[in-house]
């Protein structure tokens, strides 16, 4: 017999000798060669990254996942290879961001992410949002901080685990957060660094980090100084940055609209991120561009032929009908129309309506429709009361809905019905029951006689050895081989009558005995 090698992930053996299907060498199937060629690509990636094995073989497994999902077909092997490494260095908590990738693979990095996000999504990994902490140690040796590289790295770790209190590092890219904590961090040791500086190693836009700087310096924190902000700890936190510029918008919303010209002016409502001039250029008019112009000529001239082929129609059509409204012809948004919400007029200049994230303007609480002021008629109690929640109905909805719900004479009235529908298979089902039920009764009284029957024999067995005088812990070779059998669980097929009669009175074999005393029969009749 010849042994053939198989591999763990193999499903039939390869040997090293002979031609099959054309080829020599080895033969292996397609699936087994898309693995070894994937693990080999894998370590050659991991080299260039300086990953080590554990990572390799984290990235093998999440490969062969992605080979038994077909995840490969229509995707580069490098794509892929770049997806299931970056998902074991985020589940291992490595300091390597997906643009390192990029950079090693020479691969755009908005691909790779594509890649990434999804090959989560099919595998539905819950992976932990990144520690911008991890990054402070590895950008930090490529400042040229010298001997303070390690006291601008725990400042740095500081002042991330303050703007996490101060909900800077939600929502944000960890990238941001650490360039803009080691930028902090450095000028506070006194070192000149710019944001270019920091934008050149960590490969961030340079108005994300001035943006972090300006969110950390709305904080209390930004006015410690740096012995103060190692020794002392504020307590509390802030409000988010996002909610505040949020407030600010409804502010001048409502201060619009209650033409308060007075709260406009004093600068209260400025934004406190900015300095000088650029904290009240909301309230500048805003600039018209060149393109923007362009565009509005264009809907205006749309609009008048628009409004001429309509009033031509009306003339030719006949005299009775109503002309339309022109109201109706309009290609500008809801929010473009100056009558919908309108600016103010103050002595210098005139205050435009804030806008918010999305571009259009803000919608203050007072300004909801009737149907988002109504409140929720869902309790707050897990079972919900139908007979209140009813109440609640509007009229015209009540007939539409009332078919939905039964009481509880209705009820008894179906189940009757159903009863009387289903007699035979409800009787079935009894008996069925009824069945399993003696079925489970008999087969629990067969145990207990059979434990029983057991002790019982046991007991005569003791007493058996005591009266012929041996040892009661020692067993014969008869109770040898009874409790052989018993213990095998097939006593039930053994003759214990015949058993018995195998042996004699001290325990031996008789059979052994009988056939002694027919051979000295013999030769006495043979000798006579």
């Amino acid at each position: 017999m010849v042994g053939q090698m198989v591999g763990a992930n193999s499903t039939r053996s390869f040997g090293t000798g002979g031609r099959r299907g054309g080829q020599y060498g080895f033969s292996r199937q397609s699936r087994e060669n898309t693995l070894a060629s994937g693990r080999r690509r894998i370590q050659e990636v991991a080299a260039l990254m300086r990953l080590g094995t554990h990572f390799v073989d984290a990235a093998h497994r999440l490969f062969t996942v992605a080979v038994e999902k077909n995840f490969v077909q229509g995707r580069r092997r490098a794509h892929v290879i770049a997806a299931c490494l970056y998902t074991s260095c985020r589940q291992e908590k490595s300091q390597h961001m997906l643009i390192d990738f990029s950079d090693a693979l020479q691969i755009n990095v908005y691909t790779l992410g594509t890649c990434f996000l999804k090959f989560r999504r099919l595998l539905g990994l819950k992976l932990e949002i990144i520690d911008p902490a991890l990054y402070i140690y590895r950008f930090a040796a490529h400042l040229s901080l010298d001997e303070k590289a390690n006291q601008v790295a725990m400042t740095a770790l500081r002042l991330v685990a303050r703007m996490k209190r101060d909900w800077i590092v939600a929502g944000r890219r960890p990238a941001g957060i650490c360039a803009a904590a080691l930028l902090i961090a450095s000028r506070a040791h006194g070192f000149e660094r710019q944001h270019h500086d920091v934008t050149k190693v960590l490969r961030v836009c340079g108005l994300t980090v001035m943006n972090r700087v300006k969110e950390f310096e709305s904080t209390p924190s930004a006015g410690l100084t740096l012995d103060e902000f190692h020794k002392n700890d504020i307590e509390g936190e802030v409000d988010p940055p996002r909610f505040t510029q949020n407030r600010i918008r409804e502010a001048r919303a409502k201060a619009i609209a209650d033409n308060n010209v007075e709260l406009l002016t004093s600068g209260a409502l400025d934004n406190p991120r900015m300095k000088g001039k650029n904290a009240s250029r909301w309230r500048r008019p805003r600039t018209t561009t060149e393109h923007e112009k362009q565009y509005a000529e264009m809907y205006q001239e749309v609009e008048t032929e628009l409004k001429d082929t309509l009033e031509e129609s009306d003339n030719i059509g006949e005299p009775g009908t109503e002309p339309k409204d022109e109201s109706a012809i309009s290609f500008r948004r809801a929010e473009q129309h100056p009558e919908n919400h309108h600016g103010i007029s103050t002595l210098h200049a005139e205050i435009r309506y804030p806008r918010g994230p999305n571009k259009r303007p803000v919608i203050l609480p007072n300004q909801a429709t009737a149907d988002e002021l109504r409140p929720s008629t869902q309790k707050a109690e897990e079972k919900l009361n139908f007979e209140e929640w009813k109440t609640g109905v509007p009229d015209e909805a009540a007939d539409e809905l009332a078919c939905f719900f039964r009481s509880d004479d209705e009820v008894r009235e179906r189940e009757a019905v159903f009863n009387a529908q289903n007699k035979e298979y409800i009787e079935t089902q009894q008996q069925k029951e009824n069945d399993r039920l003696l079925a489970e009764a008999a087969s629990k009284a067969k145990l207990e006689d059979e434990a029983a029957q057991e002790e019982k024999r046991g007991q005569y067995l003791k007493k058996s050895r005591k009266r012929k005088g041996g040892d009661p812990n020692e067993l014969t070779t008869e109770e040898a081989l009874l409790e052989v059998v018993r213990t095998r669980k097939i006593s039930r097929k053994i003759n214990y009558d015949a058993l018995s009669n195998l042996f004699d009175d001290t325990g031996n074999f008789s059979l052994l005995d009988d056939k002694g005393k027919k051979e000295e029969e013999a030769e006495g009749i043979g000798m006579v």
